[in-house]
This record gives structure tokens, sequence and C-alpha cells, in this order.
């Protein structure tokens, strides 16, 4: 027994390397823990920021509701973009024209798109005739529409108080236009001329082939 109340030494191999050092104690920590101590602080994490937006979505509504954006005409149909002329509101491919062929603004061209071309006074018609005839309705005085599927072309009349006529009758439900006829609004003739139908319509230019 007596062996083992005896001390030993153990020697510490040289290749083990000395712990390290404990921290030095700042001196701030011998004082009391209500001295020069920062209170906590909660900073937000940088993910946590709302990331900023990009210029072409600063005008969107910034909730969190689904937004569907429908391509215009031209992309649907495989067709490159088109700038639309200063207050021409239409850059959809071209399917007719409307030409001013006496009164106010004689002369001029007007195109027609697919779909529904209101014709009217107001900034923002599809074909606007504001060249002088105050008897045409500043809004939908008449609708010149393209119906792509069957190729055809319509006119109505809108809602304003002086008729729409085709050649001398008056357009009072839609009425099948095939090209050439002669429209009258207010004091202006306008003539009808046709790009699309039967036997041209821009889906069959951008059709695969076999």
């Amino acid at each position: 027994m007596e062996d083992y109340d005896k001390t030993r030494l153990i020697r510490r191999s040289s290749s083990q390397p000395p712990p390290p050092p404990p921290p030095p104690i700042p001196a701030s920590a011998s004082r009391g823990a209500s001295e020069d101590f920062e209170k906590t602080r909660i900073l937000p994490r940088p993910d946590s920021a709302e990331p900023e937006r990009p210029e072409s979505e600063a005008n969107l509504p910034s909730d969190d509701k689904t937004v569907i954006v429908t391509p215009p005409m031209r992309a649907r149909m495989g067709l490159g973009e088109a700038a639309a002329a200063p207050g021409d509101p239409m850059t959809d491919p071209v399917v007719g024209w409307i030409v001013v062929v006496s009164g106010p603004g004689q002369g001029n061209t007007l195109k027609l798109g697919h779909g529904m071309n209101s014709i009217g006074r107001a900034e923002g018609q599809r074909c606007r005739l504001d060249f002088g005839d105050t008897e045409i309705s500043r809004n939908s005085h008449a609708t010149l529409t393209y119906d792509p599927r069957g190729r055809k072309f319509y006119l109505m009349h809108g809602g304003g108080q002086n008729l729409t006529y085709l050649g001398e009758i008056p357009v009072l439900q839609p009425t099948l236009l095939k090209g050439g006829e002669l429209i009258s609004l207010g004091k202006t003739t306008l003539k009808f001329i046709a790009l699309c139908g039967p036997d041209f319509d821009w889906s069959q230019q951008n059709a695969p082939t076999a």
C-alpha cells in the first residue's frame, strides 16, 4: 500500500502541444455588470430586408396577388416587335386600312388590326379620326372588327347619336364587309380596304411547313 501513497511525477511528451493560455479578462469585467457594458441590440439579418424592386416594376402593386399579363398579338403570332407611330395605339400586324376619301382629313390612311378597331376622335381610339369633323363621336362612333378565325370583317355602329352609314344604308346591326365599301361618319367618307381574308392571314405566314 505504500507505493500508492507516494506522489508520482509524470512527464508530458514533447510531441504534445502545450494547452492554450486562458483568454485575458477585460478590465471592465472586474467592475460591476451595470458599468459601461453595452446593451444587447437586435440587428436585422441582411436577407430579411425587402429586395429593391427594378425600375420596370416600380409602378406595380406591392401585394402578393398574381398578375397575368397577356402577350400582344404580334408575340402570339411569332412576329417581331413593332413600334407604334406617335398617337397610334395599334401595334398589331395590319389586316386592312380605312382611307379618308372625302371630308376633313382627306387622303389620310388608318391601319386596322386583329379584333375590334374602335373609330372615333378621342385619344386612344384604335382608328383616330381627329381631322376636324366634330360630327364624329369622340369614343367608338363605329367599330370595324376583324375575326381571325373566320377571316372576315364586320362593321358595327357604336353608341354615338350620329349614325354610321354603309353606302346609303344606316348600320343598325353587325354587317359583313368584303372590301371596297364606302363608310360614312358625319361629314367624312371612308373607303375600306382589306388585306387579310380567305386568301391570306398572318397566321398562315408563321405556320410550320411540312
